[in-house]
């Protein structure tokens, strides 16, 4: 067999404020990647950051992604957005260690800003208390672990709060990352990215409560 090696260009860093898309071992592609893509068409600053040093990160399906920077990269004071994908229960993606648990409890507590998808809202911000008595969504399959920590399960594919967006899975995933747009850059960013994207409003009922403008 030939050997194949993969160059791996310098971490990249944040100039300022920035969205940064977690990656884990497992991490869903779509989950992960869509937003990053939606981001930056909306003029946000994104860098995908590994949870390891490793910065080539395997996905669920067998997707390895370069992650812009390893953990050690990542300095708290760049965050504005954190945003988690979903995993396998079992997957190091949402299954964080205790540095990383400090990073987002801190950036929760100072007052940042998050976003987390599929098994995520359950998994990574269940734990550290970030749902309990929160109107949020996620993952349907583990609705019990959402609300064994304290979230109040909602049925709407996207729940929109202050300063957290929550989604259920890889099917409502380009509405997750027009929330996101919708609640950093304005209603008429989100418009235009729609229209632009070929994307329509979603079906929602007059109490929607994900964002959308329908």
């Amino acid at each position: 067999m030939t050997e194949i090696s993969i160059s791996i260009p310098a971490s990249a860093r944040p100039s300022g404020k920035a969205v940064c898309v977690m990656l884990g071992t497992g991490f869903d592609e779509i989950e992960a990647l869509a937003p990053v893509d939606v981001l930056r068409r909306a003029g946000m600053e994104v860098f995908t950051v590994s949870m390891t040093e490793n910065r080539l990160v395997k996905g669920a399906t067998g997707n390895h992604v370069v992650a812009d920077m390893s953990i050690s990269d990542l300095s708290p004071d760049h965050i504005d957005w954190l945003i988690f994908p979903g995993a396998d229960k079992s997957q190091d993606a949402v299954n964080l260690n205790e540095s990383l648990n400090d990073i987002v409890k801190s950036h929760w507590e100072k007052g940042g800003n998050i976003a987390a998808i599929c098994a995520a809202p359950a998994l990574v911000l269940g734990p550290l208390g970030i749902i309990n008595g929160v109107i949020a969504t996620g993952y349907p399959f583990l609705r019990d672990d959402f609300e064994n920590n304290g979230g109040i399960y909602s049925e709407e594919p996207v729940v929109i709060g202050d300063r957290l967006i929550t989604s259920k899975g890889p099917g409502t995933t380009l509405e997750f990352a027009l929330a996101i747009v919708r609640k950093a850059k304005g209603a008429d960013t989100e418009k235009a990215l729609r229209e632009g994207m070929v994307i329509a409003n979603c079906e929602c009922d007059d109490n929607c409560t994900c964002g959308c403008n329908n």
